[in-house]
């Protein structure tokens, strides 16, 4: 039944085709639209569709989500249709009315239904807004490599972990979880006793790795000036002593290379002296956690894919720097999660994963698609229109 949507009368008849130009992915085509016309006068069409076609829109967000930048974007699509259509202002409406409409992760998780492992990693990924450091806290599945849930805190504490994982144990059963891997945060240590008391907590020994890079210059050693040669040797050997520990065969032997370094750092004397025994005590820190796979089988000693997913996610962060309103915020990091779980590990150093996205990893069949955005939309039966302005 026809209504007139502004006097609601239901007595419409036809008045007549009019052709609309309609931006579309192939180009500009001409619609012809029927409209009708009520009692009282008021002409109307019952298609609502703007200029752009949602072929185009997701286009444009695509090449968005790819090159992170507006004016690329908007050089792109000058390229590809020889004519200049769109705005900043414009590509930045079409981002939030695509980023509103697609699913959420939880959305997703509830649709696919992806296959859990049992592990679970966490990681906070900090980013700026409005000048203000802020952190992505992240939960995702170690072998598949599928994000389980995700929150922005203001700091990364033991209540943002309890957020995080009070979302997580919504989706999965407590039961289920057969251990949990960190970087040896004090909130998520404290969240995870609370909440996972009995699931085994293994500390990434790549984290320990990285925090002592960050205290003793092991990277700029080898091509230095200014360090002495017996500085450098020191450092060297440090950093030798330092991967036995953490990389041990066996839990006995990771406890004598413990010591081993106790008493290096401690006998050195000079410009080492302070940072060593500062890595050393950042080690001895939670050193038993590290130890944790030992004791249970089918964990590992790390969990570099962490640092692999923030090497995928700090990028598109960064542009939360010039954001001002929260909920923009939001609409950007669902985009930028999304488009992880469907984007192909075209890199991965592991033949298994490679060429496969997170969640075909989770055993999703999603068959065959060019732009994840046009596969939501026809899943869900999405509709992007950002105009809506009647004839």
């Amino acid at each position: 039944m026809v209504r007139c949507p502004v006097c609601l009368s239901k007595s419409c008849k036809k008045s007549g085709m009019i052709e609309k130009l309609v931006m579309s992915k192939r180009g500009k085509k001409r619609r012809r639209l029927q409209t009708y016309r009520c009692k009282k006068g008021h002409r109307f069409r019952l298609d609502q569709a703007g200029q752009w076609d949602d072929s185009f829109i997701e286009y444009v967000v695509y090449v968005y989500l790819k090159c992170l930048s507006l004016n690329t974007t908007l050089d792109i699509i000058r390229a590809t249709y020889e004519e200049d259509i769109l705005t900043k202002r414009t590509v930045l409406r079409f981002v939030e009315k695509v980023a509103d409409e697609l699913p959420t992760l939880d959305d997703i998780d509830r649709v696919f239904g992806p296959q859990r492992s049992g592990y679970l990693a966490f990681d906070g990924v900090w980013f700026k807004y409005k000048n203000e450091e802020r952190v992505l806290l992240v939960c995702f599945d170690p072998e598949t490599f599928d994000l389980v849930s995700a929150l922005w805190h203001e700091v990364e504490n033991q209540v943002g972990y309890n957020k995080l994982i009070n979302k997580v144990l919504k989706k999965i059963n407590k039961s289920s979880i057969k251990g949990t891997y960190g970087d040896g945060d004090k909130g998520l240590i404290s969240s995870l006793k609370i909440h996972l008391p009995k699931a085994p907590f293994q500390l990434c020994a790549t984290h320990k790795q990285l925090r002592m890079g960050q205290i003793v210059p092991v990277k700029i050693v080898r091509r230095s000036r200014k360090m002495t040669a017996i500085v450098k040797k020191e450092i060297l050997q440090f950093q030798k002593l330092f991967k036995e520990a953490v990389y041990a065969e066996s839990e006995e032997r990771a406890y004598q290379a413990l010591n081993k370094l106790k008493v290096f750092a401690h006998r050195i004397k000079g410009p080492n002296e302070k940072r060593f025994q500062k890595a050393y005590r950042s080690l001895k820190r939670n050193f038993k956690l590290t130890l944790t796979h030992f004791n249970n089988k089918g964990m590992r000693r790390d969990n570099n894919l962490i640092e692999c997913f923030n090497g995928c996610l700090k990028p598109r962060l960064k542009l939360m720097k010039s954001f001002k309103k929260g909920k923009n915020l939001d609409r950007y990091l669902k985009l930028f999660l999304l488009e992880f779980r469907f984007h192909p590990l075209k890199e991965s150093a592991l033949k298994e994963r490679r060429g496969k996205t997170p969640l075909e990893l989770g055993e999703v069949y999603l068959g065959k698609y060019w732009n994840f955005i046009s596969f939501l939309r026809e899943r869900f039966d999405l509709s992007f229109q950002v105009n809506r302005t009647q004839n």
